[in-house]
C-alpha cells in the first residue's frame, strides 16, 4: 500500500461533471445563458407595477451567478491540473 498518495479535489470534480452536463445538455444553445438575465431584465419592465430598481437587480444577480460559476469552474480545472502534477 503507497502511503504519498495525493487525494484529488471531489469538489473541483462535481463542479466539472455538472458543467459538462449542462453544455452536453444545452448543446449550442449553451451561448445563450449569457442573454437570459438581459431578456429577463427586460420582461421584468412589461408590468407597470414594476419598480425601477427590479431590472438593474436581476441583471446584476443573473450575471453574478454566471461569473461566479465560471470563475468556479476555472478555479477547480485549476485544482484537479495541479494535483495531477503534484502526483506525477
Amino acid at each position: 500500500m503507497s502511503t504519498n498518495k495525493r487525494k484529488q479535489p471531489i469538489w473541483a470534480w462535481i463542479v466539472i461533471v455538472l458543467t459538462g452536463g449542462c453544455l452536453i445538455l444545452l448543446g449550442s444553445s449553451a451561448w445563450a445563458l449569457f442573454a437570459i438575465p438581459l431578456l429577463m431584465a427586460g420582461f421584468s419592465t412589461d408590468s407597470p407595477s414594476t419598480p425601477k430598481y427590479v431590472p438593474i437587480l436581476i441583471l446584476i444577480i443573473g450575471y453574478g451567478i454566471l461569473i461566479g460559476w465560471v470563475l468556479l469552474f476555472y478555479t477547480s480545472i485549476r485544482s484537479v491540473i495541479r494535483a495531477f502534477k503534484k502526483k506525477a
